[in-house]
């Protein structure tokens, strides 16, 4: 039953979330929504059958804490009357949607108690990848278009999401689908990884991001450095999967639509800069809007200004109309340093719980289950230094409960 509920969970995600599929206007109401109420009832049913409210971690407290600091940015926004007409409700259910991954987070470690499950769940997240691979080079080619899927800036495309929020997302499971691809003994299981990679590959090149491709090449060296270090390939074997690599994704690249192909490359191409385009165009405005948030930040250091407030102020302070396009300098402007302390805590307490599952399980397959996760987890906060917090949150924290809860469920 478990499993049959966050199946559910997953393709709503994607019916409401990537297709704009909606059951209801009513808010609170929608049918993803109405897959975490179920979620929230089968933790109340484990409660009754196991007698525990819930199970630790070392996350939870970072969680909480930087809950409260977000909340509270309510009140240091209303305080500051930096941003006129602010609506209670509205700041409401703008922290309840920041919130919901974390809570899905939460339930999901709670409901999640055996290894069929588990292993479910990480299958789901595999289905859901392929299907958004799959349908992202005909979004960008015109062949689909269906609620929110369509095609971006010429050709780029994205399943769901902005384009670089959906390569960040492809990024954090490509040491997935390598792992499969390189130590899965059944041949039709190597076949279909293989596939499911040149997808991803083809996925990720449609986009057209070139913090896609950087964070790509980060998760690539953190997965082969860690295997190594580890002792599960030698020198040989990190050369043959680099040629691997490369011949799928040179192989892919050939594949993917012409568009995005042609505005990757001039995206990645750095003569525009010696050409006299200074470095605020060529980076679509970030290093500006670093700046500027800095400066910021320096005029409400230690609490911010409260949660979606970057946009409104660069707008008001300085005619500048855009995000952040970095999640770390949302979080220090937004909710201040303590908002940003308590984000890498839970980030830092994450890779430290993982790290020492690697170290201290016998099981093989297991250890490559969290260097995929630890070599993913590195790409996607690497890729969040160009992008704000968006749609794959949900993804990365259904997968993160997961990986946590793995460890106890095998020991136990």
């Amino acid at each position: 039953m478990k499993i049959i509920l966050i199946y559910l969970l997953l393709f709503t995600f994607w019916a409401e979330l990537s297709l704009g599929f909606k059951l209801t206007n009513m808010q609170g109401l929608s049918l993803f929504n109405l897959c975490i109420y179920f979620l929230l009832l089968a933790w109340c049913y484990v409660i009754m059958t196991k007698k525990r409210v819930f199970e630790s971690n070392s996350v939870n407290k970072y969680i909480i804490l930087l809950s409260l600091v977000v909340l509270f940015s309510t009140i240091i926004k209303l305080f500051l009357g930096e941003i006129p007409n602010i609506n209670m409700w509205t700041e409401l259910v703008s922290f309840k949607k920041w919130a919901n991954p974390l809570i899905l987070f939460f339930i999901l470690f709670n409901i999640v108690d055996d290894e069929k499950t588990a292993k479910g769940t990480v299958f789901g997240l595999i289905i859901l990848l392929t299907v958004a691979a799959l349908a992202t080079p005909l979004i960008s080619l015109g062949i689909i278009k269906i609620g929110h899927l369509s095609k971006f800036f010429e050709g780029r495309a994205s399943a769901f999401g902005g384009v670089n929020s959906f390569a960040s997302y492809l990024v954090m499971f490509i040491p997935l689908v390598l792992t499969y691809l390189l130590f899965q003994k059944r041949f039709m299981h190597r076949a279909a990884s293989t596939v499911l990679l040149a997808l991803t590959f083809v996925a990720l090149v449609t986009t057209g991001s070139r913090g896609g491709l950087l964070s790509f090449w980060v998760a690539m060296t953190a997965y082969l450095y860690i295997l190594y270090r580890q002792r599960m390939i030698r020198l040989p074997t990190i050369i043959a999967v680099i040629i691997t690599v490369l011949i799928i994704g040179s192989i892919s690249f050939v594949l993917a639509p012409s568009e995005p192909k042609s505005i990757l490359l001039d995206r990645l191409d750095t003569s525009h800069l010696e050409e006299g385009e200074g470095l605020d165009k060529y980076t679509a405005g970030r290093t500006l809007l670093l700046r500027k948030g800095i400066q910021l930040f320096f005029e409400s250091p230690i609490y911010g200004y409260g949660q979606n407030s970057f946009l409104p102020l660069v707008e008001k302070k300085f005619g500048i109309h855009g995000v952040a396009h970095n999640a770390y300098l949302s979080y220090l402007v937004e909710y201040g340093i303590l908002g940003l302390i308590f984000f890498v805590m839970i980030l830092k307490t994450i890779f430290q719980h993982v790290w020492k599952h690697l170290k201290e399980t016998p099981h093989v397959w297991d250890k490559r289950l969290y260097i995929s996760y630890i070599a993913g987890f590195c790409g996607y906060h690497f890729s969040l230094l160009a992008l704000n917090e968006s749609q794959p949150r949900y993804i990365f924290w259904i997968y993160t409960a997961i990986i946590l809860k793995y460890d106890k469920i095998r020991n136990d």
